[in-house]
C-alpha cells in the first residue's frame, strides 16, 4: 500500500481501486508462498532430527512473531536448558508457534539453535506418543484452546499423559482461571514462575494448580559490568507506553540537556547489551523490574522505576531510585541524576542495587530450579 501511496498522483482515479485489489492479490500469494516454504523446511527438519516413533515429547508454545522481547528470551532459554537436562526428562524438546500465530521458522533477532514448529504439524508427525508436555505462555491459555483444531483436540486426548505447565512470567497477563480449568480437562496442569514476587503459596492457592519457582536466564556473569568513568552520559528508556511518559522525558530533557536518552526499540539482543553497557541510567516504564532494570544494573548502571508491587519484592523499595508513584517518579529523578552523578555516590548506590538484584538472580539456581521441576519437587505442590 506505501507504493501504491506513493505514486497516487500519478493513477488515473478510475484505476485506483482495481490496483488496490491487484496489491492485495499480489501480498496474499507472497505469503502463501512464505508460508508454503516455512512449512517444507519444517517437515524436513522434522524428518531429519526426530524419530516419528518418539514416546516421550516436551513442547513450548511461543510466539509466531520474529521479535526480541523478554517473554521470547525467557521461553528460548527454558527450552534451550531443557534440552541439556534430557537425562532427567528423557523427551525430545521442541519449540511450536503459538495456535492462532503466523508460522515461523527461526527467532533472527537473537543467537539461538532453535528452530520453531507449528503445533499440529508436530502433534501428526510422532505417532507414538505416549508422554507428552506442553509450556504454555501465560497469555497464551484461551488462544491456545480457542484455536485448536477438533482433529489436534482429538489427538491430545489420545495421548495417554499429558502435562500442561503455564509459564507465567508476567503475572498480569494471566489468563483466567476458567482457561486453566479447561486444561485441566485434558490433562495435568502446573505454573513456573519467574518472579519471587507471585511465587507464593498464596498464588498457587489462587491457581488450584503445583507452582513452582523458576527464575529467569538474566544473571550477573552474563553481563559487561562497567565503572563510572568508562560508561556515557546516556539514558535507555524501555519503549513501554505510559501516559506519563513523554511528561516525564520532556521534563529530564528540560533539566538535563546534555544527557542523551535513547528509547529502546527495533534492536537485535545483541546490540541492546551493547547499548546497556554503555548507559549510566536507565528508566523503565514497564513492569518495574524487567529486563531493562536489571540487565542495565549488572551492566553497571542504575536503573530508575516506579514501585510495582505485582512484581518487586518489599526489598526494592529502600532504593532511592525505586519510586512510590509516577509523580514521585517526576519530582525527584532529575535531581537524583545529579547527585548520583559522580563516581563515588554513583559506585556507591549502584553497588547497593547491583548486590539486590544478585541475590534474585542467579543463573545456578535457576537450573537447579529447573531441574526440580522436572523430577516433580515443586515449590508449591
Amino acid at each position: 500500500m506505501d507504493i501504491l501511496e506513493s505514486y497516487k498522483k500519478r493513477i488515473p482515479e478510475p484505476l485506483k481501486p482495481s490496483l488496490r485489489l491487484a496489491l492485495k492479490s499480489l501480498l496474499l500469494l507472497q505469503n502463501h508462498i512464505k508460508e508454503f516454504r516455512i512449512r517444507k523446511r519444517q517437515e524436513e527438519l522434522l524428518r531429519e532430527n526426530y524419530s516419528p516413533d518418539t514416546e516421550n515429547l516436551i513442547i513450548f508454545l511461543t510466539p509466531g512473531y520474529d521479535r526480541v522481547n523478554g517473554g521470547i528470551l525467557s521461553i528460548s532459554s527454558i527450552a534451550k536448558e531443557s534440552i541439556k537436562l534430557k537425562h532427567l526428562h528423557g523427551a525430545e524438546v521442541l519449540l511450536c508457534t503459538l495456535p492462532g500465530d503466523p508460522p515461523l521458522l527461526k527467532y533472527t533477532k537473537f543467537s539461538n539453535q532453535n528452530y520453531i514448529f507449528k503445533l499440529s504439524q508436530v502433534l501428526f508427525y510422532f505417532q507414538n506418543l505416549k508422554n507428552l508436555m506442553i509450556h504454555i505462555p501465560e497469555y497464551g491459555i484461551d488462544q491456545f484452546m480457542r484455536n485448536i483444531s477438533v482433529q489436534e483436540y482429538a489427538k491430545l486426548k489420545s495421548i495417554k499423559n499429558i502435562h500442561f505447565n503455564i509459564m507465567i512470567q508476567n503475572i498480569k497477563l494471566l489468563s483466567s482461571i476458567e482457561g486453566i480449568k479447561r486444561l485441566k480437562k485434558l490433562g495435568t496442569v502446573t505454573c513456573t514462575t519467574a518472579h519471587e514476587r507471585y511465587s507464593t503459596l498464596e498464588i498457587r492457592k489462587r491457581l488450584g494448580v503445583p507452582l513452582h519457582k523458576l527464575s529467569t536466564f538474566v544473571s550477573p556473569e552474563q553481563y559487561i559490568r562497567k565503572s563510572y568513568i568508562e560508561k556515557e552520559n546516556l539514558m535507555i528508556v524501555s519503549h513501554d507506553s505510559h501516559p506519563k511518559k513523554i511528561e516525564i522525558l520532556s521534563l529530564i530533557r528540560k533539566q538535563l540537556p546534555q544527557l542523551k536518552i535513547q528509547i529502546i526499540k527495533n534492536l537485535a539482543y545483541e546490540d541492546y547489551k551493547k547499548v546497556i553497557s554503555q548507559a549510566k541510567w536507565a528508566l523503565t516504564f514497564g513492569e518495574g523490574l524487567d529486563g531493562y532494570f536489571v540487565e542495565t544494573i549488572f551492566s553497571g548502571g542504575i536503573s530508575f522505576a516506579v514501585y510495582n508491587p505485582d512484581f518487586f519484592t518489599e526489598d526494592f523499595r529502600s532504593l532511592r531510585t525505586v519510586y512510590e508513584n509516577y509523580d514521585s517518579l517526576m519530582k525527584n529523578i532529575c535531581l537524583d541524576i545529579k547527585e548520583l552523578d559522580n563516581s563515588e555516590r554513583y559506585a556507591a548506590y549502584q553497588a547497593e542495587q547491583y548486590n539486590l538484584c544478585k541475590k534474585y538472580y542467579n543463573y545456578r539456581i535457576y537450573i537447579k530450579n529447573l531441574e526440580l521441576f522436572y523430577k516433580g519437587e515443586y515449590t508449591y505442590r
